[in-house]
């Protein structure tokens, strides 16, 4: 009896992973769309209770049968035991935001035990059908935006949800297109790149390659154009990360020592990085000048007093807020320190991820944060200001043994599909990089979020497939 429960939970946790992931995955897409935001909020309550629900179904059928059948499982203890003291400043700080706080917990345990766990049973069909959403929906809508860029649209809306506002087109010398804000699109169009690339060298079908390189080129198009700087040292260092155990693959057949082996890695990968930082110039100034020579016509919908401005003016990328400017960080910086003296009110356990700007207005009023109601602008200083230390180095912890475990048997070469393995790896190191310079990673729900947790889930499937390798060898 027992056992067929657990057999009929199986097939259920199969079933539903599909139309799980990729709901999530449509919902979170639309959030980032500019106009999402206009439609009444009991619209994004459904589905954010469809999610929740959903989660909740995947969580029991994934962990009943696994406790049922007593079966061997690697448990996230760190994960826990993060949760665990998200509980604590929550209630420690109990008279600030208590109920988002609640609300936060939920989510962050959604990524950790739903997420998490759909990229750790490493089922091909979710992450095919994943990815094929990926690409369609966001190139569709990179499209879009990048038409917007031509009919020189700059269209913008006072929204009280958003914190800039509605954006849309070409705007402040950015390339908002249908986007929320560019510098976590343009993440996104990094990961679609990736994707675009697995798929190009994973196929034989011509047709099938000439739509990825399309892809590829759209992509690469929005983060030219997106002005994101956070964007730009993402590009690099995933380009650079690949090159290198691209090369490293390469070389494993040969004679050559580790040291030349690293040292011929590292400037293939750094001579690589710069063609293409070389090239997303070109492409960026190829577009400024083709944007420059035609006139597309403006839809009266979205015509304004800014189009009017961007018709009698050459189109720049020159950001306005950063050009002839000090500050090369952007706030950052001031953010920071902000978070610094937060965490300082209560070191060990943090003001709470949703209470801190509260907290900063009461009692550190002179702060930015207090000033401005703007997270930290990184995932790091976030968790300072919200967990304390121990928040901190616990999820720390659990980060840094997950990067050793990868960086391990990327070294090995001997993986079967280590191309594959390198392209995941590079995934989560793009979503890692714009956690340390913008909210993303943890303490968050967006798009990015659900990709981190998802690949990273693959990644450790992976590890504990080669671990449990090992030790068969060994016996």
């Amino acid at each position: 009896m027992i056992i067929n429960l657990s057999q009929q939970m199986q097939k259920i946790e199969k079933r539903i992973a599909i139309p799980y992931i990729v709901f999530f995955e449509l919902v979170l897409i639309c959030r980032m769309v500019s106009v999402y935001s206009t439609l009444p909020t009991k619209i994004d309550s459904l589905f954010t209770l469809i999610i929740m629900l959903l989660s909740g179904v995947y969580f029991i059928c994934h962990f009943l049968p696994i406790f049922i059948e007593k079966k061997q499982r690697r448990i996230e203890y760190w994960l826990i035991a993060f949760i665990g003291i998200l509980f604590l400043t929550t209630f420690i700080n109990h008279t600030y935001a208590f109920s988002e706080n609640i609300k936060l917990i939920i989510w962050q345990c959604i990524f950790f035990f739903s997420v998490y766990e759909v990229g750790r049973s490493n089922d091909k069909s979710v992450f095919k059908a994943f990815e094929y959403v990926l690409l369609i929906v966001w190139t569709a809508l990179v499209i879009v935006g990048l038409y917007l860029f031509f009919a020189r649209i700059s269209f913008s809306k006072p929204v009280e949800s958003l914190y800039y506002g509605m954006r849309i087109g070409f705007f402040e010398n950015r390339l908002y297109g249908v986007f929320v804000e560019p510098n976590y699109a343009c993440t996104i169009s990094l990961v679609c790149i990736l994707v675009a690339v697995r798929n190009f060298i994973n196929t034989n079908n011509k047709w099938l390659k000439t739509a990825c390189a399309m892809v590829i080129f759209l992509q690469f198009s929005y983060v030219a154009l997106s002005g994101s700087r956070s964007g730009v040292i993402q590009l690099i260092s995933m380009v650079i990360f690949g090159m290198f155990f691209t090369n490293w693959l390469f070389q494993k057949n040969t004679s050559k020592t580790i040291i030349k082996k690293a040292v011929q890695a590292v400037l293939v990968s750094f001579f690589c990085g710069a063609i293409v930082f070389g090239g997303l110039q070109l492409i960026e100034k190829g577009y400024i000048v083709a944007a420059n020579s035609v006139n597309i016509e403006v839809p009266k919908a979205l015509d304004n007093k800014e189009n009017e401005i961007l018709e009698n003016e050459k189109i720049t990328t020159k950001r306005p807020d950063v050009e002839g400017k000090g500050d090369i960080s952007n706030s950052r910086f001031a953010l920071w320190k902000s978070a610094i003296d937060l965490m300082k009110l209560n070191p060990i356990f943090g003001t709470s991820p949703k209470g801190f700007v509260d907290i900063a207005k009461d009692k550190l009023p002179q702060t930015h944060i207090a000033k401005t109601a703007q997270t930290p602008h990184s995932f790091f200083f976030y968790l300072l200001a919200a967990t304390g230390i121990s928040g901190t180095i616990i999820f720390l912890i659990f980060l840094l043994s997950k990067m050793f475990n990868s960086a391990k048997l990327l070294f090995n070469v001997r993986i079967k599909d280590y191309m594959d393995f390198v392209l995941d790896n590079q995934i989560v190191l793009v979503i890692l990089i714009s956690g340390l310079l913008i909210t993303e990673v943890i303490l968050t729900r967006r798009f990015a979020t659900v990709i981190f947790w998802l690949y990273l889930g693959k990644i450790q499937y992976r590890t504990d497939m080669e671990n449990d390798l090992i030790r068969g060898n060994e016996q």
